[in-house]
C-alpha cells in the first residue's frame, strides 16, 4: 500500500524531530540509526544563503560554494538546501546490508512552480548513505578550500 503524501510528510515530520529530541535529552543512540548523521551533516555543510551573500562575501570570509553544483542524482545544491530546509528528507533501511538509504523529496530536482504544476508528485531521490558520505566530505573539503 503506497502512503499518502499527507501521511509521509507528517511521518518524516516526527522523525526529524525525534531526531533532534533525542539529541537534546543526550540519547545519542539515535545517531546509530542510518542516514541520521547524514541528514544532520546536510543541514550544517549546505548553507541557508542566497547566491548575492555567498557571491558578495562578508569581511569574515565566508564559504564560496556554488549552488547549482550538482549533488547527486541531478539535485543541486540549492534545491537541496531548499528541500532539506524544509524537512522534506527522511531514511529507510532498505538495502540487504540494512544501511539504508536517503530519501530527498522530488522539490530537490526542481523548482517550487516546476514542483506544484506536476499533477502527480510522487518522484523521489533515493540516496545511498554511503555515497551521501562520500559527496558530503567532498563538499567539506570545498568549504574549508574556499575560506583558507
Amino acid at each position: 500500500m503506497i502512503k499518502d503524501r499527507d501521511t509521509n510528510f507528517r511521518e518524516h515530520s516526527i522523525f526529524l524531530s525525534e531526531i533532534a529530541q533525542n539529541i537534546l535529552n543526550g540519547r545519542d543512540d539515535i545517531l546509530s540509526i542510518p542516514g541520521v548523521r547524514e541528514i544532520i551533516a546536510l543541514y550544517l555543510l549546505v548553507p541557508y544563503t542566497t547566491h548575492d551573500q555567498l557571491d558578495a562575501g562578508m569581511p569574515s570570509k565566508m564559504p564560496q560554494l556554488n549552488l547549482s553544483e550538482e549533488f547527486i542524482a541531478g539535485v543541486n545544491l540549492r534545491n537541496l538546501r531548499d528541500t532539506i530546509c524544509h524537512s522534506f528528507v527522511t531514511v529507510e533501511e532498505s538495502s540487504e546490508d540494512k544501511l539504508g538509504r536517503i530519501i530527498i523529496d522530488d522539490r530537490s530536482q526542481m523548482n517550487r512552480k516546476t514542483h506544484n504544476e506536476q499533477e502527480v508528485k510522487t518522484k523521489g531521490i533515493f540516496v545511498d548513505i554511503l555515497k551521501a558520505r562520500e559527496k558530503l566530505s567532498e563538499l567539506h573539503g570545498k568549504v574549508i578550500s574556499s575560506i583558507k
